[in-house]
């Protein structure tokens, strides 16, 4: 779970895509080591509390892939449903937007040509999958449950950092207390959703937080994964949580004190 870092993974990549690129990195290779480690020290002791869930609901009926069932897939648009059609539209949209140069960045960069491949990875994931695919995972988890709590939580934490920032100068009182802020940034960390995390993106895209800081919080933080091991064991849960705090904690303090 170290190396997940939930819905702000998107959020990062559009505010401060090259940073964000270096933390899923830093991410990446701080699970492998974090990950074999920890299975080492204590993994024999802790498989107990990791015991598969004997309650996992599938569904044998639908194919549970991003591959199209035996219907062409343009049989799908000859009846095509509100959420097929709408995710279709607003893609191609999108896509069209970027690639004129009306929406993104106005130079065909790195960065450009990333959120054309990747919108257009999703357009044809939208053009081809299955309706049960598309309405249960795409259009009901996906768009009816995260989007609009990113969008609400991107807009609440802007909205609160221009009136503070407005109102107060708070860059010094963060760069002299970044170590209560490291800390702060573990704690929130431990909550199991999206949202509240999106505080520190804002904060370190505005200048006002170190590098440091968003990492670790990065590193503590999984989105909404951790839900279902709250719900099987709350104390597999903590002990998750309290190696993911020692290794932000070391980690970014280690950053502090050279400088970032």
């Amino acid at each position: 779970m170290l190396a997940t870092a939930g819905d702000e993974s998107f959020v990062m990549f559009a505010m401060v895509p090259q940073q964000a690129l270096l933390i899923h990195g830093a991410l990446l290779l701080l699970g492998i080591v974090a990950g074999v480690t920890t299975d080492l020290v204590i993994g024999r002791r802790f498989d107990q509390y990791l015991m598969a869930c004997q309650g996992l609901t599938l569904h044998p009926d639908h194919h549970e892939t991003l591959v199209t069932d035996t219907t062409p897939w343009w049989q799908h648009w000859r009846h095509c449903s509100m959420s097929r059609g709408v995710l279709g539209v607003g893609l191609l949209a999108l896509l069209m937007g970027i690639i004129t140069g009306e929406i993104g960045p106005p130079e065909w960069n790195w960065l450009r040509v990333t959120i054309v491949l990747t919108i257009g990875i999703a357009l044809g994931i939208v053009m081809t999958v299955s309706d049960h695919f598309l309405e249960e995972h795409l259009w009901r988890h996906v768009v009816i449950q995260h989007i609009p709590r990113v969008f609400a939580w991107t807009l609440g934490s802007l909205v609160l950092l221009h009136l503070v920032t407005t109102h107060l100068d708070v860059a010094p009182l963060l760069r002299h207390g970044v170590w209560v802020m490291l800390s702060i940034a573990c704690l929130v960390g431990v909550i199991p959703e999206s949202g509240p995390h999106l505080v520190f993106v804002t904060l370190f895209a505005q200048g006002l937080i170190p590098l440091s800081v968003l990492l670790a919080n990065s590193i503590v933080q999984d989105g909404h994964g951790m839900l279902p091991l709250l719900a099987h064991s709350r104390r597999a849960f903590l002990v998750v949580k309290a190696i993911n705090i020692l290794i932000a904690m070391l980690v970014g303090g280690i950053m502090i004190l050279g400088g970032r």
